[in-house]
């Protein structure tokens, strides 16, 4: 694939993930998908994407769940707290939630040396910024403001790829 193909694929990717955010999860998974084939096209930091890829949409996966079962949740304890599915929509909401913060930490561990290998290959200082706000936007994300974090360390990911010089293969 050509090097600017990979950087335009990638960098969509990482807007879409952003994005998913706001849109949900399957976006989340869309965007990841499209930043993996566009990271291993570039072949950046010969690290193993895969095992980021595996962590990153379990993560959004989990958090989807966590936020479904707890806003079902929440809403019934609001009309009637007594009813027993919302307690266990809220313990599968704060499963789900724990389970997520667990994968996101994961992702990005796997993600940081790729990071810190894009920003070694291109001087692209976006990277190293990205790396920083996605290593402790994970680690937050169990306080939700870490998503927050992450959503900006994708958007940084997305224009470090657009705006990097890669040397063709």
């Amino acid at each position: 694939m050509d090097p600017d193909l990979a950087k335009v694929l990638g960098g969509l990717g990482a807007f879409v993930a952003a994005a998913g955010f706001f849109a949900g999860w399957p976006a989340v998974i869309v965007g990841a998908v499209l930043l993996y084939i566009g990271l291993s096209e570039l072949r950046a930091g010969g690290a193993d994407l895969s095992k980021w890829l595996v962590y990153a949409i379990l993560a959004a996966v989990a958090f989807g769940i966590a936020h479904m079962a707890l806003g079902f949740s929440l809403e019934r304890f609001y009309r009637l707290w007594s009813l027993p599915a919302a307690g266990f929509a809220l313990a599968v909401g704060a499963a789900a939630w724990v389970a997520g913060w667990v994968l996101q930490v994961a992702s990005a561990y796997r993600l940081r040396p790729v990071l810190k290998a894009l920003e070694g290959s291109t001087g692209e200082r976006l990277f190293s910024v990205a790396n920083t706000l996605y290593w402790w936007g994970s680690f937050l994300a169990v306080i939700a403001v870490g998503l927050i974090l992450i959503f900006v360390a994708y958007l940084l990911v997305g224009a470090g790829l657009l705006v990097a010089k890669f040397q063709p293969r």
